[in-house]
């Protein structure tokens, strides 16, 4: 080693080695700093994500609540038909006839028995309570065709 670094006067060499040990405090900080902010930016995310998941829970629960509390189903023409839109099914027919005591939803749809499951799956899952009649399935060409009823019974007031 051909250093000059111990022939220089002794502040100097304090002056360095301050200097030194300074700057991998400050590198050592930064990292530290950088890798907190971090964790704060994924759990701030992870803290928006559990307040959509509550306000989505909190909707369900009240949905359930209101059609706990009703004699009709919450679910509309609108409704059922973004649904069926969603899990690819296609609509073929729709009647809707009422009776004294009913309001009556014919419904063909075609498509495959899959996605009528997952059709069911959502509508139980978001609280929908669906009376079903005359349930057929029969199969066409590639696809099923499924025929139902729903049936809503009046309100008596």
């Amino acid at each position: 080693m051909n250093s000059d670094f111990f022939y220089r006067p002794i502040w100097q060499q304090y002056l360095v080695s301050v200097l030194c040990c300074l700057a991998v405090s400050v590198m050592i900080y930064l990292f530290f700093i950088h890798d907190i902010e971090q964790q704060a930016k994924l759990k701030s995310n992870t803290y928006q994500q559990k307040i959509t998941e509550t306000e989505l829970l909190q909707a369900k629960v009240k949905r359930y609540q209101t059609s706990k509390n009703s004699l009709y189903s919450l679910i509309s023409e609108q409704e059922l038909a973004q649904m069926i839109e969603q899990h690819h099914l296609v609509l073929s027919s729709f009647k809707r006839y009422q009776t004294a005591q009913t309001v009556n939803w014919d419904i063909e749809l075609n498509g495959q028995f899959f996605d009528f499951m997952n059709l069911l799956a959502s509508l139980m899952d978001d609280f929908y309570f669906l009376d079903f009649q005359n349930l057929k399935i029969s199969k066409q060409d590639q696809q099923l065709q499924i025929m139902f009823t729903l049936l809503f019974k009046k309100d008596n007031e």
